[in-house]
């Protein structure tokens, strides 16, 4: 017989965890608020993509120059031989003679090399130095063996004249020359003549300053505004 009576013993039961609201569980039952904002963020794309179509149509595309007058800084050509510029200011070409410092010995190489930067260490006022490879100018040369012809009454004479000729005319087509160019700036005409005048003496003794050319001037504008372009009876 058993001295105590046997009870089972009962385990606590965990309490049950309160069943969450419909609205929160379900994405099908919303507060207004957050409705309003889900719409906005999906409506948003659509929006901003109509913002862009409708900028694009206002702004015009922008206008392609035809021209090369509208592109080039360059505004006129003055009787005085200088470039206009479109904005405010004028400039000049002028050469300098250059010279073989290898046919010379080291005391005259010296002289010139530090004589010419002394003379750019000097002025100071804006200038640029332009280097290009040129066809030979043999026009003279030619025009004087076109004389002889003319007058030229011996065949054998004539025919010497005419391979003269010709061979002049191959190196004007065939050869070039690396040729120097002086640009001088200024904001008046007169301002530019004045340090064309201090350039002049300055390299007088080294390098000379030689006056260009109307057609040559012109000739380089064309060149630098068109790289690929031939000069001479290369064209």
């Amino acid at each position: 017989m058993a001295l105590f009576e046997e009870q089972s013993i009962q385990q606590p039961v965990p309490p049950m965890k309160e069943e969450k609201k419909l609205s929160q569980e379900s994405p099908f039952f919303l507060d207004e608020k957050e409705m309003e904002t889900r719409k906005r963020s999906f409506l948003r794309p659509l929006a901003t993509l109509k913002e862009k179509r409708v900028k694009a149509q206002k702004e015009k595309p922008p206008r392609i120059k035809k021209l090369i007058t509208e592109i080039i800084p360059i505004a006129d050509y003055t009787e005085s031989g200088l470039f206009q510029l479109k904005g405010e200011g004028y400039f000049d070409i002028w050469q300098f003679q250059s010279k073989d410092i290898y046919a010379m010995n080291g005391e005259e190489t010296s002289f010139h090399i530090y004589s010419h930067a002394s003379s750019f260490q000097s002025y100071q006022e804006a200038f640029k130095i332009v280097s290009l490879n040129l066809p030979v100018s043999t026009e003279q040369q030619q025009r004087y063996l076109e004389k002889k012809l003319a007058r030229c009454q011996n065949p054998l004479f004539e025919r010497f004249l005419q391979q003269k000729l010709k061979e002049l005319q191959f190196l004007e087509w065939g050869r070039t020359n690396r040729e120097y160019f002086l640009f001088i700036y200024g904001n008046t005409e007169l301002m530019v003549k004045e340090r064309r005048e201090n350039l002049i003496r300055s390299f007088q003794r080294t390098t000379p300053l030689i006056e260009v050319s109307d057609k040559k001037k012109i000739e380089l504008i064309y060149k630098l505004y068109n790289q690929n372009a031939k000069l001479g009876n290369k064209q």
